[in-house]
């Protein structure tokens, strides 16, 4: 059998900002196939629905500490949009969105539907994630510095 692959290129990826929503806290990153991040208004709109998307993390079955990260991700089909949030100490609950460039208003369930798929790209934040997460969290167990957390991003 004979595999094809796109030969990888690296994608840039930014820390844009720290936001509060609902009193949970979201560090937000893009990432871009592109030169620079140009899908503002999906971006904006993004934003805007945090406060809605976070109900999910405060009405969690799961224990969860109001702390999470978020990528806007423009990929070749459209726009990828994960949201991440620390659940039962050491775990990640995730909900992927999407938003076609046609149609930037409209942000919608992931195409994948039911899978929770992330792609290389995005494991790169995961990873800078999970090290933070240990590092000021659960390194500290007694006094977890969640403002150490929300203060250690990605920086490429």
């Amino acid at each position: 059998m004979k595999y094809q692959f796109e030969k990888y290129k690296d994608r840039k990826i930014e820390f844009v900002k720290s936001v509060s929503a609902n009193d949970c806290k979201v560090k937000v990153y893009t990432i871009t196939n592109r030169e620079n991040f140009e899908s503002i208004e999906i971006f904006e709109n993004t934003i805007k629905q945090l406060p809605s998307w976070t109900d999910n993390i405060i009405n969690s079955s799961l224990p969860t500490y109001k702390h999470a990260f978020l990528m806007v991700h423009e990929a070749r089909p459209g726009v990828l949009i994960i949201l991440c949030w620390w659940t039962g100490e050491n775990m990640l609950e995730t909900n992927i969105y999407f938003a076609d460039f046609d149609k930037p208003s409209e942000i919608n369930p992931s195409l994948y539907k039911s899978k929770q798929l992330v792609c290389i790209w995005e494991m790169e934040i995961y990873a800078h994630e999970r090290k933070a997460w240990i590092k000021h969290v659960l390194s500290n167990p007694n006094s977890p510095k969640f403002d150490d957390y929300m203060n250690d991003y990605l920086i490429k």
